[in-house]
């Protein structure tokens, strides 16, 4: 019987029936500290060794979000790279999709449209615009994900960069709306600089006083109670649903008695603080570090 056992159990191996578990934590773990050519290489290891589909459904989305990473270290003028860096992560996604729909999937597919979009530059990227929101639209509003920092930044972007009506949907106010949500949703063990940054730039662009926004926060706030169904739409208006009386985690006043570009300063100060509380940084994170302390020195 022993003998019947260990003839199995080598039948099984030497057939490559018995596969470990793909260490989906560890991978997570080295993408956030990130180690990108070592997620890589476990990922296509992993898909490459008979794992369930299940699994593939994890392995090719976090895929397509590696080659967000992937894409963004490539020089600037090397185009022809990212492109081709973005439509694989798009098509890492497809698959994935194809095999279950999640709302990673969904994700991480709007995200490598976004930077090809990026890259590409807004007014020659339209067409893929409307695609892109529908996708984005499907994971808030189908999947009720409603706490990812990923998908509220991409959102942000998106409406705050495409020019308005009637060329496009875009909406720098409502794309203000989206960042304030992405700054919200990060999580505590990252430091997201550049949603840090991105929130703070949009403040000083739109430049209210602190009397316009004392008039026009109200204004939001209607658009924000009227719109029924649609919590995707619904939460462009998110703005208006701040109460003006409260005092934000990174500031020393109320909202009302600030002005965007004061509390843009806020959210600038805050962020170098969150970052120098942390123990461990990223290559990227030091960079954006520098980044947000340039742009600070230019604003005070």
């Amino acid at each position: 019987m022993k003998k019947k056992m260990l003839l199995l159990a080598v039948l099984f191996i030497s057939t490559g029936l018995v596969f470990a578990a793909v260490d989906f934590a560890r991978i997570d773990d080295l993408y956030f500290h990130s180690e990108i050519d070592e997620v890589q290489r476990l990922l296509e290891t992993a898909l490459d060794s008979g794992i369930s589909d299940e699994e593939k459904v994890g392995v090719l989305w976090r895929l397509a979000r590696n080659c967000i990473d992937l894409g963004d270290r490539l020089p600037d003028d090397a185009k022809k790279e990212k492109y081709a860096t973005f439509e694989k992560g798009e098509a890492f996604a497809d698959q994935s999709i194809a095999l279950k729909e999640t709302p990673e999937g969904y994700i991480w597919k709007s995200s490598n449209i976004g930077r090809w979009g990026q890259t590409k530059g807004p007014l020659n990227s339209l067409a893929k615009a409307e695609p892109m929101r529908e996708l984005l639209t499907k994971v808030v509003n189908d999947f009720k994900y409603l706490e990812s920092s990923d998908v509220w930044y991409v959102i942000g972007c998106l409406y705050d960069q495409l020019p308005g009506m009637p060329i496009s949907f875009g909406n720098s106010n409502m794309g203000l709306s989206y960042m304030r949500l992405a700054v919200k949703t990060i999580p505590s063990w990252v430091w997201y600089g550049g949603t840090y940054q991105y929130l703070a730039e949009a403040l000083y662009k739109r430049n209210w006083s602190d009397s316009k926004r004392n008039s026009e926060f109200p204004k939001i706030e209607k658009k924000y109670e009227k719109t029924k169904g649609s919590q995707f739409k619904k939460l462009g208006y998110y703005e208006g649903s701040l109460d003006l009386n409260s005092t934000p985690v990174y500031a020393s006043r109320p909202l009302g008695k600030m002005s965007d570009r004061e509390e843009a300063v806020a959210v600038l100060r805050y962020a170098l603080k969150v970052y120098e509380n942390r123990d461990f940084h990223t290559k990227g994170d030091v960079k954006n570090y520098e980044e947000i302390n340039a742009l600070l020195d230019s604003w005070t």
